[in-house]
């Protein structure tokens, strides 16, 4: 059973296993006690108590998880566990309002919308913008923490819809050695392991390892191989100030899948193995390596210090072929088996480089019943993409029939001849003020603003491009909360944030003298915990509004962009997470977005919903735990029909998929865990990309795929 003191949970002695499972989940969340900053301690009451307060990894975020005023989704570690879930991507398909986007221009790795708006600028990693493309792993993650949202206040650039912070696992108090050896019906076989070694009273040291090699089940060619090493050194653990060290290195060398292409408005219909890639050379590698140290010291209990750096290293290699129409896409009513299809190979290398660091002053005034955490942060940020674009083969490779390609066609030769060489640094300097006030009882209010300025410069040697581009922008953010009860929080909030031109490293003469996009966000919204306390559920509708959209010159196609667009999203979500009873588990949400494209030049857009936003998504998970040691899930992902393009005329069918999963603990030592995924084998798509009516794919997701887990702990 669970009682309130204040603003903290309060757990009555239970049995080892069940306290071991406790999960606190605060509005969408989904967060475990030994992750996610909660705190424990001893109560002078008759019964022995456990109290914990949840707090997100995001010290900017100076409240609790249950007076954030906004929607934050917390994948644990132990969920990703429960779903076998190898990626970031995979373990996001828990959060609701996310699709996921296909590569396109040689790009590669995590690429997704939230709540309708493109985050692929948008991954974090402890706090700080994890720049690059590639896939990201789970191996090193102890969560995934989703911020919905515009948040440019507390993350600078970019965060429309939201942004996704992988927080890393770090050091403990203890000695313990964990691995694992998955095989799949895919040919996977992968391994982890872990290992951590306490040297001192507050000092130990942690290795989180990975390395897999797997196919898609039912797509032909595709192939994932990918290896890493994460080591991680704490000094100070429970003291007053602590000092880590993580460094994260990932490399990958990928036969990627680009998918199929649309014809008429639909993906074009071939058995799900079809492959329109030239397996023989495709590739795409990744080689990242991200250091960063974490500091905090505490001069007393109501002011401390933090302070995050990084300097990081992204390389990547992107040699991919698409399907692509040449000149014009097939005619409506063409017979297909008379269509040929081209090959689309822009491809690019590089090297995006970044050097970070955020410092924070913490400070709390407590004046009679009103207690006010201060803080001012400091952020500088230099980040720069050093690349090389490569010819497109794209007349040089003989058509191929649309509904049997041909994926042995002769290649040309490698890409050598060398068309592009840009290199852009952004240089990003920022503050940070905010007041959080806690008023007592019923109230808290928040208010802060955020000052960037956000500097760019591109330079391209073979054509002698030369742009240069500044902006200062303000980010303000205000929210208020109310708590009738100790279980209840109502809240309103509005939140800004801006996208410059080069946000994503890049700059050309279409977009260097344009602003940064705008967007304000107002939101409305619930959470609470019931059965006694067992189960979070929150509920919020929000809209969020674009008011200066990029948009091109219907007049000049080469004529630089036009701040004149407007896109608007309203949506309703709703979660719950925690435990139903004692023993069944469940994580659930929903979300609807109804997205419009207001104002634009393109009149054939305007009206339309947003490309690849599906109006309804929902997700569940349910775990049952019985005799201690066995467990069974099963999970089903719902999303509609989408909108492929930006003139709704091309569209994503929606789909449902079942997944399921069973585990069996032997001993303390070993464990067996078995997962189901896509139960039905239903064909569907996952990943969208569309450019225009001749350039266009969409990723078939995988077929019926099982994998078996052996687990060992010492």
């Amino acid at each position: 059973m669970i009682r309130i003191k204040g603003n903290a949970m309060v757990f009555e002695e239970v049995s080892a296993r069940r306290l071991s499972r406790v999960q606190i989940g605060v509005g969408s969340t989904i967060c475990l006690a030994s992750s996610f900053g909660l705190h424990a301690e001893e109560s002078t009451d008759k019964l022995t108590e456990v109290v914990v307060t949840a707090h997100p990894s995001i010290s900017t975020y100076a409240t609790s998880l249950q007076d954030t005023p906004q929607n934050v989704t917390v994948v644990p570690e132990e969920l990703i566990t429960q779903q076998a879930a190898s990626t970031v991507q995979d373990a996001l398909k828990n959060v609701p309002g996310i699709t996921l986007n296909a590569g396109e221009g040689g790009t590669h790795g995590d690429n997704i919308n939230l709540r309708g708006f493109a985050a692929s600028d948008d991954f974090f990693l402890d706090g700080l913008r994890d720049t690059g493309f590639y896939t990201r792993d789970s191996f090193d993650l102890e969560g995934i923490e989703v911020y919905k949202g515009p948040a440019s206040t507390l993350f600078g650039r970019g965060s429309t819809g939201g942004v996704v912070n992988q927080v890393s696992k770090t050091p403990q108090l203890q000695d313990f050695a964990r691995a694992s050896v998955v095989g799949g019906t895919n040919s996977e076989l992968r391994g982890t392991a872990d290992f951590n070694y306490q040297f001192a009273d507050s000092a130990a040291f942690r290795v989180n390892a990975m390395g897999l090699k797997s196919e898609v089940a039912d797509r032909d060619f595709v192939d994932n191989r990918r290896w890493g090493v994460a080591p991680s050194l704490s000094f100070g653990i429970g003291g007053p100030t602590t000092f880590t060290l993580n460094y994260l290195h990932q490399e990958q060398n990928d036969i990627p899948d680009y998918g199929i292409p649309f014809a008429f408005g639909s993906p074009v219909p071939v058995p799900r193995n079809t492959y329109y890639g030239l397996p023989s050379d495709d590739r795409t590698r990744a080689r990242v390596d991200v250091g960063t140290a974490i500091l905090k010291t505490e001069f007393n209990k109501d002011f401390w210090f933090t302070d995050t750096a990084r300097i990081g290293n992204y390389f990547f290699d992107s040699r991919e072929t698409a399907a692509h129409y040449g000149t014009a896409p097939p005619a409506p009513g063409t017979p297909l088996d008379t269509v040929l299809t081209f090959r689309d190979r822009p491809s690019v290398q590089g090297t995006v480089k970044t050097l970070m660091n955020d410092a924070e002053l913490h400070k709390r005034i407590t004046t009679g019943a009103v207690e006010q955490h201060l803080v001012v942060g400091v952020e500088l940020d230099r980040e720069e993409a050093d690349l090389t674009r490569f010819a497109n083969q794209l007349n040089q490779i003989p058509g191929t029939p649309l509904l049997n390609p041909n994926p042995f066609e002769p290649f040309p030769g490698h890409q050598t001849q060398v068309t592009q060489t840009p290199d852009t640094v952004t240089k990003t300097a920022s503050i940070l003020l905010e007041d959080v006030v806690d008023f007592g009882r019923y109230w808290e209010a928040t208010a802060a603003v955020r000052v960037d300025r956000f500097n760019a410069e591109f330079n391209e040697p073979i054509t002698q491009a030369h742009f240069e581009h500044t902006d200062t922008i303000a980010s303000p953010r205000a929210s208020i909360v109310f708590k009738p009860i100790d279980l209840v929080s109502l809240y309103a909030s509005y939140g800004t944030s801006y996208d410059p031109s080069a946000e994503n490293l890049s700059l050309s003469a279409k977009t260097a003298s344009l602003g940064p996009e705008k967007d304000k966000t107002f939101e409305v919204g619930a959470k609470s915990m019931v059965l006694n306390g067992r189960l979070a559920l929150q509920a919020g509708v929000f809209q969020t509004e674009m008011s200066n959209a990029r948009v091109g010159d219907p007049t000049n196609p080469t004529a630089p962009q036009l701040l004149a667009g407007k896109e608007r999203v309203r949506g309703f979500e709703a979660d719950a997470s925690g435990y139903l009873t004692d023993d069944l588990e469940i994580t659930a949400g929903y979300t609807h977005l109804d997205s419009v494209t207001v104002a634009s030049t393109d009149p054939a857009s305007v009206g339309a919903p947003l490309l690849n936003t599906a109006p309804n998504q929902a997700n569940m998970w349910l775990v049952y735990e019985f005799h201690e040691v066995w467990k069974v899930g099963a999970g089903a992902n719902y999303l509609s029909r989408r909108a492929a393009d930006v003139d709704n005329a091309a569209h994503v069918p929606g789909y449902v998929t079942f997944d399921a999963m069973a585990s069996y603990r032997l001993n303390s030592h070993l464990a067996v865990q078995l997962n189901g995924y896509n139960l039905a084998n239903r064909y569907y798509y996952a990943n969208s990309y569309f450019s225009s009516p001749v350039e266009n794919h969409v990723v078939p997701g995988a077929g019926r795929t099982g994998l078996l887990t052996v687990s060992f702990a010492f």
